[in-house]
C-alpha cells in the first residue's frame, strides 16, 4: 500500500470515529474495519490487506483529536474526545456492568466532588438503567467485599443517595446529601 493510500484510509478511519462520536457512540475496530471496506479495500484474506492496527495507530497519532480507550470487555474504543468526552465515553463503556457502572461513578463523585449522588440519577441519561437493574446492582454490591465501600443515607424526604466510605465520612455525606435534595431553604 502507498503512502497515499494509507494516508486516504487514515482519513476516513478519523471521519468514522468523529461521526460515532458525534452519535454518541464508540467505535472499535470492527465497525472501523466494515467502515474502510466502503472505501473499495481487498478482502482480509487477499495480500494487500492493511494492516488495521497499524492504521488505527497512524490514525491516532496523526489525528490529536482522537482517543482510544480499553473497554471493560478488553475491546479497544474510539472516539474524539471534543465530541464525546472521556468521562461519557468511560459511561457509556461501563453500561455493559450496571454495577461496575454505579461503582465507578459513585467512588468518583464521592472522591473529586466530593458529592454523593442520588439513587435515581442512575435511571436518568446518559445512565438509563431501569429499576430492576439499579436493585440487583446494589444487592450484588451489598454482597460483594470489593464494593464495601459503597454506602447509602436517606434524606429527610426519603430519598436515598449513594456514596464511597473511601472518600466521603458518613455525617457529611449525610448532610451534604440533605442539603442537595432540600436545598438552603431548609436546611440553612
Amino acid at each position: 500500500m502507498t503512502g497515499q493510500e494509507s494516508q486516504t484510509l487514515c482519513q476516513a478511519l478519523a471521519m468514522a470515529i468523529r461521526d460515532a462520536s458525534m452519535a454518541g457512540q464508540l467505535v472499535g475496530r470492527d465497525a472501523l474495519l466494515a467502515e474502510l471496506r466502503g472505501c473499495s479495500l481487498p478482502s482480509s484474506d487477499e495480500p494487500g490487506f492493511p494492516d488495521m492496527e497499524a492504521l488505527l495507530a497512524e490514525t491516532l497519532s496523526a489525528n490529536a483529536d482522537l482517543a482510544a480507550l480499553t473497554s471493560i470487555s478488553g475491546e479497544i474504543l474510539y472516539h474524539a474526545p471534543s465530541l464525546l468526552s472521556r468521562t461519557y465515553a468511560g459511561i457509556l463503556d461501563s453500561k455493559a456492568s450496571p454495577v461496575r457502572l454505579i461503582a465507578e461513578e459513585v467512588r468518583r463523585n464521592s472522591a473529586d466532588y466530593p458529592r454523593p449522588l442520588p439513587l435515581e440519577l442512575f435511571e436518568q441519561s446518559p445512565f438509563d438503567l431501569i429499576p430492576e437493574q439499579i436493585e440487583a446492582s446494589l444487592k450484588t454490591m451489598a454482597a460483594g467485599p470489593e464494593f464495601a465501600d459503597i454506602s447509602f443515607v436517606t434524606t429527610s424526604t426519603g430519598a436515598v443517595y449513594l456514596f464511597s466510605s473511601r472518600h466521603l465520612e458518613r455525617p457529611y455525606a449525610a448532610f451534604l446529601a440533605e442539603r442537595a435534595d432540600t436545598g438552603l431553604l431548609l436546611n440553612p
